[in-house]
């Protein structure tokens, strides 16, 4: 594997890290794109699902028993239902319909934090928005790991305590990624080669993870939040341009 490919990865795990344990996963939508300046889509959809479940060990174990067990119980039902839904759909995905699709999900996530902040999306804040706003953040996340939008969305729309906000968005990824596992697995696109690769970053996940802990207990997330927002309409706006 070329250095470029290795720095790159470790970049991501970082992230990853940062984003599950400081602000519920929102940066995790960067994961993907960046992967796709080394690799395939399909490379890259595959090599982030061990590495976000490494991630989810993580931060699980730092946010142990906060989360809103009434509330995933609501979020699970729809989640499974999106999961089956995109395993469904994968063989048909063209692969720059993804990367467009993914550009989607950053320019209208950043836009809708950057221009519409106090929007409370109130239309989504009742069970049936659970069941759709999980279904969606499942079919996202199987199709282009980014299942986080739509989960961060609903979130917000219920006002949902900060603790319980990443502890719950902690625990709702680390189910649906240990079910579409299975389904990685039942399509062949997990190799043992990409298993070792991720493990290979453990550290840097647990190095990620603690930094992310310490930011989500010091820093000003507002801020840091406004950064990463126009971060992402740019990493968006440029996913549009042809290759």
């Amino acid at each position: 594997m070329e250095i470029s490919a290795v720095l790159l990865i470790a970049v991501v795990v970082l992230l990853i890290g940062i984003s599950k344990s400081a602000f519920a996963g929102t940066l995790g939508v960067f994961a993907v794109p960046l992967l796709m300046l080394k690799f395939s889509a399909i490379e890259a959809i595959t090599l982030m699902l061990p590495l976000l479940i490494i991630a989810d060990v993580m931060s699980v174990k730092s946010f142990w028993k906060k989360w809103d067990k009434a509330l995933l119980a609501k979020l699970i039902p729809g989640a499974i239902i999106g999961i089956i839904s995109a395993n469904l759909l994968i063989d048909f995905v063209n692969p720059d319909y993804l990367r467009f699709f993914i550009a989607f999900i950053c320019i209208a996530f950043a836009v809708k934090n950057i221009a519409f902040k106090k929007l409370k999306l109130s239309v989504v804040n009742n069970r049936f928005g659970a069941y759709v706003m999980s279904a969606t953040s499942g079919i996202t996340s199987t199709l282009v790991h980014a299942g986080g939008p739509p989960l961060i969305v609903y979130f917000t729309a219920i006002g949902l305590a900060q603790t319980k906000f990443v502890a719950t968005a902690a625990a709702f990824f680390a189910i649906m990624n240990i079910i579409k596992l299975i389904g990685v697995v039942s399509l062949g696109l997990l190799t043992f080669d990409v298993v070792l690769t991720a493990l290979a970053f453990f550290p840097l996940a647990v190095l990620g993870n603690w930094f992310g802990v310490k930011i989500n207990q010091h820093l000003d997330k507002q801020r840091f939040l406004k950064i990463m927002n126009y971060l992402l309409l740019i990493l968006g706006i440029g996913l549009l341009i042809p290759k």
